[in-house]
């Protein structure tokens, strides 16, 4: 939800009694502090590329000094971060895509734990939400393990409490809302489409510049961009200061 979920979308949610979070993203502080002022006053956390925030440390300044409901680490090691975090006494919720990275963010102080499935919109592991999120209930004891990965509605939730679960997370389901800052043309075209329209790849970061590490693909919906590159992905990489949007 990188530059999707800014401060209008997390106070909304947090208003309706969830917690909201703004997506810091890749490391735009003018981007951050303008977000986290359309918060408001509502009781909203901050989360962060932790690769990301690696190359610019000092948002995570930016973030605590606003005294955040919690501090939302993922994508990479939260290490180099906790202890900073503690001493403010936020909570550290770090999202994880497998049963040794949960281990690891328990390890290095993690208070709630987010299993992503593979389901989700936007970048990913391989691991399914179904089995993964027991298997890391079962692996980490009684740190409050959060469901995320293709949950949009009471249904999903309800599976996740089955699976030993507290809560769940979602994200895409919110990405067409009036308070969502993705283009109204992303809003419609997602609103059209269904499961059976996005693909899992890395052509949409290559086309972008954003070097993400291997291990974490983007869902994306299918086209005909898409569908060309995604044979070529070494074409792709030539070619990208022409198909850089």
């Amino acid at each position: 939800m990188a530059g999707v979920s800014g401060g209008a979308l997390a106070a909304a949610v947090s208003n309706a009694g969830g917690l909201g979070v703004i997506g810091g993203g890749y490391g735009d502080e003018g981007w951050l502090q303008r977000e986290l002022l359309a918060a408001g006053n509502a009781p909203v956390g901050t989360g962060f590329i932790s690769w990301a925030l690696q190359k610019c440390p000092d948002l995570l300044n930016v973030a605590i000094a606003r005294e955040p409901k919690a501090i939302f680490l993922s994508f990479g090691e939260i290490g180099s971060f906790a202890p900073q975090i503690k001493r403010a006494g936020i909570p550290l919720i770090a999202q994880i895509q497998t049963v040794a990275q949960a281990k690891a963010a328990v390890s290095e102080g993690a208070d709630f734990i987010v299993g992503q499935g593979t389901e989700a919109g936007g970048h990913g592991g391989t691991r399914s939400t179904l089995p993964l999120i027991p298997a890391v209930v079962d692996a980490i004891g009684n740190i409050p393990v959060i469901a995320a990965g293709g949950i949009a509605d009471g249904r999903g939730l309800a599976a996740a409490l089955m699976l030993g679960a507290a809560g769940v997370l979602c994200g895409t389901a919110f990405l067409a809302s009036r308070e969502s800052l993705a283009h109204r043309n992303m809003k419609r075209a997602t609103f059209a489409a269904s499961g059976d329209d996005t693909v899992r790849g890395s052509v949409v970061d290559i086309a972008r510049g954003i070097d993400w590490p291997a291990q974490w693909t983007i869902r994306t919906l299918k086209n005909d961009f898409t569908e060309r590159w995604s044979r070529d992905l070494d074409g792709l990489r030539r070619s990208a200061s022409v198909e850089k949007p």
